[in-house]
């Protein structure tokens, strides 16, 4: 070591330190009051937060045993606050790295004991400056004792300018370090262990102690009982890290846990059915110690417990796992991250989180391999294997009957299920919820709990009662989950306002399946979780889940007003935007061949009208093209705001070269030839956001619109046509003007705006339709729009008088504002659920119109009864 002799300006090292005037070298330390500050009290200004960064230091360094020591009265001027470790410490370059201000090299070396660091940015130690104004390092490493002091009022310069600090290091003998620390224990440590350990027989290889003067008011209000309660909460239930304080043991919070069952080495073997081997005893530190001699591997001795709640949750996690198999040799630890143990292919990881054990097996000493600690494979651990295996089955087999107990009380009580499966008891629900209310924010997230709620569903966890007694069905919201959870009521709620449950719910017999799936839904978001999953994990999975079934429902049945919305919500998109147009005009009534590929139409729709009697036929076709214009078509439609809160008012509007109109011609000409066509199509429809020159009298893109006969048309006017439909008789016939006629996007428009200013026509009867439906329904032939039209015809008359393209426009309309619960393939008409249902999803979707549209509508229909219902 080359010595450097102190400067002035340099930081001696603290005053009970014995060779405190003899330093032998100096760090360097660039800091100010600012970075102490913003890096101290903004990160670390609880005092118990302190001490968790103490103590993770000690676990980055590798610390099998942790001791902490406060004095007696923390507010005395001599009163001191120690932290000491076994870790692997620091020699005169581990010293200056230390001091290091937002850098930490723990991340680019090489684990200790198998640990991945906590620390990231090299500024744990400042967390001291809460606590004390002065901080000592004495630490042990090879043949070195060093010591340095940081006297945190030193620190010179501006609050924001950084300025050099020079610490003194100085070198001191065993003996000198042996009464070092024991000059810096506080009075409180009357026969203080930690210096047993560190220098009796031998003493210890390396350690670190961190010592703690003339303390804040802050660390003055230390509360004991609060601080050994948190340093508990932070603890992993784990053989290879041992925390005392004030020579007390802190005792992981986890293993205060419920034990659901326990097994000792050596006495529980009657559990498990034919384990070869016997039982025998080994004598340890002066106590007699159950065991097993196993064939091959020899005596091993330790136990099992199996927790009611999971141990692999909270803070303590960063500091190790608390969960699996723990196997020592000679007391070391052979599998630190390995809580499998490779024991079994296929352990139960919902057991395994809730499973601990400890297994010393101290014959297999010759088989660790060097110097990885490990074991070699031999027939000698594949018998340790298989033990361990015995004992993790059997507890397995202790949980799986806890869990088949806990059933859900209503599959039972009314006959679904009669022994419900483990994955449909509320055993892993009970589980998961406890996480939630012990504050595990992402798992009460998966679960969909809210904060208010959580004092409902301790209480429930608490009393032992059944978690759920009910399955309701309530709207929650178009956006909100598809099950929530209610521990007021104990109840699943199933979100009747889910796009997938509002589009089934009405129809026959399929309100209790879908009332079973919500609860299957909750069931299995709390079993992966129980399984291990991570929550984020079970969190993308289900919202996976959820966005198949809501774009499901936007397939089939689908109402006007959804593809509508459809239509809007596709603007952006140029795939999704030709579906779009090819659903509005299924929806309209013609039949639709959707073509992919370039270099042709996006679409052909034809509607077969027939011979209206003056020899010529009403039947056409038209091909369809659709423009997407990017993401700002979406937001104009939307309605939102640019980055600076400006609203989007327009969309991007397409030029008459992006149109390419004429040939959007040579498409429609060649479209029978190309796609076997029986008409020729006659007219082009062209759907964009937007198009240059609208409202411009010369603009090139009517000019080539009028030239090429294309319709051009707006995503905003096609979705007001298609919500317009239902209540205006809209039909193919009357739609043939818009195409013959319209030449321009202000055209179209005005074709438009005419069906919303026509007065609406007959309203359809539906209290008569849903009687004749009712009827009919036991008939064996199907009911037509014909008869349909002609039954109602004869029982009242002539109000009922319309013709054919009336009734079926009329029909038509039903059935796009209530999808789900007529069916109509073009010719046949037939209830899909209950009358009342019915008249619910008018209602619903009526009362979804701008007010004053719909009104006529809903004043000539029966009001619906109100709905909902319990599983």
């Amino acid at each position: 070591m080359t010595a450097t002799p102190p400067t002035s300006t340099a930081v001696p090292v603290a005053g009970f330190v014995d060779g405190g005037d003899r330093a032998v070298d100096a760090v360097t330390v660039r800091i100010s009051l600012r970075i102490i500050e913003r890096f101290s009290e903004g990160l670390y200004s609880s005092p118990n937060k302190t001490f968790e960064e103490l103590v993770s230091n000690s676990y980055d360094a590798g610390a099998e045993r942790v001791w902490v020591y406060l004095s007696s009265d923390l507010a005395a001027p001599t009163a001191t606050i120690v932290v000491v470790d076994d870790g692997e410490s620091m020699d005169l370059a581990g010293l200056r790295d230390l001091w290091q201000i937002g850098e930490s090299t723990k991340r680019d070396t090489e684990p200790i004991r198998g640990r991945l660091p906590i620390g990231k940015f090299g500024i744990g130690k400042l967390a001291t400056y809460v606590l004390a104004r002065e901080l000592t390092y004495v630490v042990h490493r090879g043949d070195e004792y060093l010591a340095m002091t940081m006297d945190y009022e030193r620190v010179q310069g501006s609050m924001s300018q950084p300025a050099d600090l020079t610490l003194s290091v100085a070198s001191l003998t065993r003996d000198e370090a042996q009464e070092t620390l024991t000059r810096a224990l506080p009075d409180s440590a009357r026969d203080p262990q930690v210096l047993k350990q560190l220098f009796a027989n031998g003493g210890t290889a390396h350690w670190t102690a961190a010592i703690l003067t003339r303390l804040r008011p802050t660390a003055q209000n230390i509360q004991r009982g609060r601080l050994r309660w948190v340093l508990s909460t932070a603890l992993p239930l784990n053989p290879t890290f041992a925390l005392t304080m004030d020579d007390k043991p802190v005792v992981p919070s986890k293993a205060s846990g419920k034990v659901q069952w326990q097994f000792r080495i050596g006495e529980s073997e009657s559990e498990l059915p034919n384990q070869p081997g016997e039982s025998t005893s080994l004598t340890i530190d002066g106590k007699k110690v159950p065991a097993w001699r196993l064939p091959l591997a020899g005596v091993v001795y330790g136990s099992a417990q199996l927790f009611e709640q999971p141990l692999q949750r909270g803070k303590s996690e960063d500091w190790g796992r608390s969960h699996g198999f723990f196997v020592r040799v000679r007391q070391r630890l052979i599998n630190f991250d390995d809580p499998e143990f490779d024991v079994g292919p296929e352990l139960r990881h919902g057991t395994l989180t809730r499973f601990h054990m400890e297994i010393d097996a101290d014959d297999l000493d010759h088989l660790i391999a060097s110097p990885r600690e490990s074991l070699q494979e031999s027939p000698e651990l594949a018998d340790l294997k298989k033990y361990m295996l015995a004992v993790f089955n059997r507890a397995r087999v202790v949980s799986s009957d806890a869990d088949d107990k806990d059933h859900i009380p209503l599959l039972n009580k009314q006959g679904r299920i009669a022994n419900p499966p483990p994955a449909l008891t509320q055993a892993p629900f009970r589980r998961m919820l406890r996480r939630a209310t012990s504050g595990e924010v992402p798992v009460r997230e998966v679960l969909g709990l809210q904060d208010a709620e959580l004092d409902d569903a301790e209480t429930l966890l608490d009393e032992g009662e059944d978690l759920i007694s009910s399955v309701l069905v309530e709207p929650v919201g178009d956006d909100d989950r598809l099950v929530i959870y209610d521990p007021q009521r104990k109840a699943a709620i199933l979100n009747q306002s889910h796009p997938f449950i509002s589009n089934y719910i009405d129809m026959k017999g399929v309100g209790e399946p879908l009332r079973l799936l919500g609860l299957t839904e909750l069931l299995t978001e709390a079993y992966m979780l129980d399984e291990d999953i991570p929550a984020e994990v079970v969190r993308r999975v289900m919202s996976r889940r959820d966005a198949f079934l809501r774009a499901l429902v936007q397939r089939f049945p689908r109402s006007a007003l959804v593809v509508a919305k459809h239509l809007r919500d596709a603007a952006d998109k140029e795939k999704e935007l030709e579906d779009a147009v090819a659903d509005a005009l299924e929806l309209l009534g013609f039949t639709v061949r959707r073509v992919s590929g370039s270099g042709d139409t996006d679409g052909v729709a034809l509607v077969g009208l027939g011979n209206r009697g003056a020899g010529a036929t009403e039947t056409y076709a038209l091909t369809y093209d659709a423009k997407s214009s990017g993401a700002r078509a979406a937001h104009a439609i939307a309605g939102d705001t640019d980055g600076a809160g400006t609203p989007i008012k327009k969309a991007p509007r397409i030029s008459a070269g992006t149109a390419r109109t004429s040939v959007l011609r040579v498409h429609r000409e060649k479209a029978q030839e190309r796609h076997g066509l029986a008409v020729a199509p006659q007219y082009t429809l062209l759907v964009a956001p937007g198009f240059q020159g609208d409202g411009i009298d010369d603009s090139l893109v009517k000019d080539v619109c009028r030239n090429d006969a294309i319709t051009p048309i707006t995503i905003e006017d096609l979705a007001r046509l298609i919500e317009l439909f239902p209540l205006r008789r809209v039909s193919p016939l009357t739609l043939r003007e818009l195409f013959s006629e319209s030449r321009t996007p202000e055209e179209s428009r005005a074709f438009v705006d005419a069906v919303e200013a026509a007065d609406a026509a007959t309203l359809p009867p539906v209290k008569e339709i849903i009687e004749l439906l009712v009827r009919h329904s036991e008939r064996k032939m199907p009911t037509t729009i014909e008869s349909l039209a002609g039954s109602l015809f004869e029982a009242h008359g002539e109000r009922l008088d319309l013709g054919e393209d009336q009734w079926t426009a009329m029909v038509r309309g039903l059935a796009a504002l209530a999808p789900r619960t007529i069916f109509h393939d073009g010719r046949i008409i037939a209830l899909n659920a209950s009358p009342e249902a019915l008249l619910r999803e008018l209602y619903e979707t009526l009362g979804e119109y701008p007010p004053g549209l719909a009104e006529k509508f809903l004043a000539s229909m029966p009001r619906p009864p109100e709905s909902g219902g319990t599983a």
